[in-house]
């Protein structure tokens, strides 16, 4: 009766280790950022509005460009961790808005990354694009990379 009694805890036990082996291999989805909506950027009037109008409509960006300011940059990105593996950025999303030397609204874009390239899905004008594209290159490179703070163990 021994033998069945400690055959059963076992098997029982390893059942738990199983389940909880399991659980702590599901993925732990984050999102960060922000990427205004179509319909949001619907709003901005081309030519007529500003950076202060844009600031109350969608919001301020995540940063601006890198030399000067005629380009603002939203950028949204979707990340996953499975267990003890680093983390895996899965999505991401930029919107540019350009402005013109009088400080309206010259261009908007949005970007989004198809295997591993810069692709322009959607533009509000025929002007060319963004010309900082270095800075969409720089946020597009870092894709699956981990950051400082991965390494710092805080959450991201």
């Amino acid at each position: 009766m021994a033998k069945t009694s400690l055959a059963h805890e076992l098997r029982l036990l390893l059942g738990a280790a199983l389940c909880a082996t399991l659980v702590s291999c599901s993925p732990i989805e984050r999102s960060h950022g922000y990427v205004p909506a179509d319909d949001q950027l619907a709003e901005i009037a081309v030519g007529d509005d500003t950076r202060d109008s844009v600031v109350e409509k969608i919001g301020a960006p995540l940063t601006r460009g890198v030399e000067d300011e005629d380009a603002w940059y939203y950028v949204s990105s979707e990340r996953r961790t499975i267990g003890p593996f680093a983390p895996v950025t899965t999505k991401r999303d930029i919107v540019a808005v350009r402005f013109s030397d009088a400080g309206t609204v010259e261009n908007i874009e949005r970007f989004n990354e198809t295997d591993g390239q810069v692709v322009v899905l959607t533009a509000r004008v025929t002007d060319p694009s963004v010309s900082e594209l270095g800075i969409l290159r720089r946020i597009f490179g870092n894709v699956g990379t981990p950051s400082a703070g991965d390494f710092l163990g805080e959450g991201n």
